[in-house]
């Protein structure tokens, strides 16, 4: 039996990585309902490690959400996002 996870990301080199690694996927993006962006919005004085485990968290339980709202079979959900930091500054 073949891997198969949901990819909760825009990120086509993220759903190649899965193609070449043989892990059957679909995607579970967000909805026009959905305020995504939202989710990544920063916090005065938010270090890059509290901010990448606040959004990954956010953004899993909003496709957790979706998941449970489409009435998809379950399956594990991966959730990736690139955060770029300086130091402390995201």
């Amino acid at each position: 039996m073949s891997a198969f996870v949901y990819l909760a990301s825009q990120s086509p080199r993220r759903s190649q990585l899965l193609d070449q690694l043989g892990v059957k996927h679909q995607l579970l993006l967000a909805g026009t309902d959905e305020d995504a962006e939202a989710l990544e919005a920063t916090r005065a004085g938010e270090l890059p490690v509290d901010y990448v485990e606040r959004v990954t968290r956010a953004k899993l339980g909003a496709a957790r959400q979706r998941l449970v709202r489409r009435g998809l079979p379950p399956a594990p959900i991966l959730c990736a996002d690139t955060t770029v930091a300086l130091g402390r500054r995201i």
